[in-house]
């Protein structure tokens, strides 16, 4: 059974998922496993050799820039044709752009926010957390589905040395409807927040913007970033913006190593941070909800125990 990964450009290099979900696939199918690129994203397809057994580059007018119309009316005739068991991508804006009329077109099943992947007989499991996080459902698929997974999901093997073909494919894409008025990068951009190892998210505990630059360096020295709930992104606090918000109506993540500062916890924020690996919770509180996830929990003032761990983060460093 084939499995197709969607493989997701990022300014020079492709999303650290990409990178994930090839290597969960290849422990499934082996070189079977395709790596499907589209329009620009094709401009460095020579890092993934090795890493699956043929990659498919899709060429062709109206692809660069993405748009979903585009993409899709390019991507749905290849997958009809080809019927691959499966097709991962990491979740993501792209992703939620496309992957629900993609499955409506291929009239298949689709699964968004999934955390797990493994395969039982014939059939494919699909592990993703309902209800808000409180609970787990495994689903079974057993025909052609379209999966989108959490950045972080998975560990990256070691590079692969799969003998990988490429073939590239001349498609025909209907030109969008929505006009590009213009792209803007960030300079000097943190990591993304969403594929980060490392997250220190700050609540209202911080107690005013100033502060939020603990959390900064604490991310930062970690090799990650910092992230924010909603109710500081509410406030208007400088430094504190969407692109870092966490929580049901912001970023889903799942680091390594999350720190949740003067956060009490509550469903709608919890919904976007409940699968991170290591969870440690400082609040003054110790009733808050958010201790219920923590795996470490310290009853203490963030603005004074913030200090103390990057103090000692740093005396580490200096003796290693």
């Amino acid at each position: 059974m084939s499995i197709w990964v969607l493989c997701e450009g990022a300014g020079d290099h492709y999303r650290s998922s990409t990178y994930e979900l090839l290597s969960e696939a290849r422990k499934l199918a082996g070189s079977d496993t395709t790596a499907l690129v589209v329009g620009d994203d094709a401009a460095f397809k020579d890092k993934l050799a090795g890493l699956a057994g043929k990659v498919v580059v899709l060429a062709g007018d109206n692809l660069s820039p993405y748009s979903a119309e585009s993409w899709i009316g390019a991507i749905a005739p290849v997958l009809e044709e080809e019927t691959p068991a499966l097709v991962l991508c990491g979740e993501g804006q792209r992703t939620r752009d496309i992957l629900p009329a993609l499955a409506a077109r291929l009239d298949v099943a689709a699964i968004t926010n999934a955390i797990g992947l493994r395969q039982e007989g014939d059939a494919f499991i699909v592990h993703r957390p309902v209800q808000g996080g409180k609970a787990y459902a495994d689903y079974s698929v057993s025909g052609s589905c379209l999966v989108a997974f959490r950045p972080n999901s998975f560990l990256p093997d070691a590079p692969a040395d799969l003998a990988t073909t490429e073939e590239e494919r001349a498609v025909s894409a209907p030109a969008s409807r929505v006009e590009l008025v213009d792209s803007v990068v960030e300079e000097g951009k943190r990591v993304d927040i969403t594929e980060a190892q490392v997250v220190a998210c700050g609540g209202r505990g911080m107690k005013n913007a100033e502060n939020l630059k603990l959390l900064d360096e604490l991310g930062t020295m970690l090799g990650g970033t910092y992230g924010v709930t909603r109710a500081i992104v509410d406030a208007g606090w400088e430094g504190a913006d969407h692109s870092i918000q966490v929580g049901k109506s912001g970023k889903t993540i799942s680091p390594a190593l999350y720190f949740g500062c003067g956060i009490s916890g509550i469903i709608h924020h919890t919904m976007g941070m409940d699968t991170s690996k290591v969870i440690v919770a400082v609040n003054t509180d110790p009733e808050a909800p958010i201790f219920e996830y923590a795996d470490y929990g310290i009853v203490g003032d963030a603005l004074q125990v913030l200090p103390a761990i990057i103090e000692e983060i740093k005396q580490l460093k200096a003796s290693a």
